[in-house]
């Protein structure tokens, strides 16, 4: 079962603007698209931050695209910081990964974590963690991968700033859950990989601008990219870093 994470497309009502690195949200998303197709996988799930202007048109662009090179893989998506407008839940709520309803992918429940939370910075209610735990302990013979969008260590950089407020909790949680193999994230734009108890942490690259993992701002030259996610049925799983030419 091949899982691809897409995170932090910050697209734009207008397709022809450039941002950060001079790269076009549009044009870079519409190129991980076109990535994915060659690396053929059964599902996909965006980590948050779709929109990176608050507007319609940014949905209408993201939901476009998808229907444009991914008609016939499902997908899931869970809220950024910058989703929290008008427009998401009218426009996506149908698509929307939620605590408490897990998506079942072969073997695998795949939970979604709203973190959102006061601008930038998220935090998880404990509620979300309990609906969860529901759900993992009602289906011992699955395997499970929990998603959110802010990360859960600090980076040692300026993106702390926009941190989840209460990752100790989050950690603490993810640790007794032994039933749970993996956590994704995104919001830092990096690619991380840290282990709790063995088992992994991982965040992955915009499809856009890539920060720099630094105590000032600043931008990377690495390219746009997204991770892929094979999931065996055997409960393991590998997984690697794909990035446009």
């Amino acid at each position: 079962m091949r899982l691809i994470q897409i995170t932090d497309c910050h697209l734009l009502s207008d397709t022809t603007r450039t941002a950060y690195g001079d790269i076009n949200p549009y044009t870079s998303l519409q190129q991980c698209l076109q990535l994915i197709q060659a690396l053929a996988p059964d599902a996909l799930l965006i980590t948050g931050d779709i929109s990176g202007d608050d507007s319609a048109n940014s949905y209408t662009h993201f939901t476009r695209l998808l229907n444009d090179y991914c008609p016939s893989i499902p997908f899931k998506v869970i809220p950024g910081n910058h989703d929290v407008n008008p427009y998401f839940n009218p426009m996506l709520k149908h698509a929307t990964l939620t605590a408490g309803s897990a998506w079942h992918l072969g073997q695998w429940h795949i939970h979604g974590i709203d973190s959102t939370f006061s601008g930038t910075r998220g935090r998880v209610e404990t509620q979300q963690l309990n609906s969860i735990s529901g759900e993992v302990d009602a289906h011992p013979d699955h395997f499970h991968l929990v998603a959110l969008h802010h990360h859960p260590f600090t980076t040692g950089s300026w993106m702390d700033k926009h941190e989840l407020e209460n990752a100790d909790e989050v950690i603490s949680w993810f640790r007794q859950q032994e039933k749970i193999e993996a956590m994704i994230y995104g919001h830092i734009h990096a690619v991380r990989e840290h282990a709790v108890d063995g088992r992994a942490v991982l965040s992955a690259p915009s499809s856009c601008w890539q920060w720099r993992m630094t105590p000032e701002f600043g931008v990377e030259s690495t390219a746009p990219g997204l991770r892929v996610i094979d999931l065996a049925p055997d409960g393991t799983f590998s997984t690697f870093i794909r990035r446009i030419e």
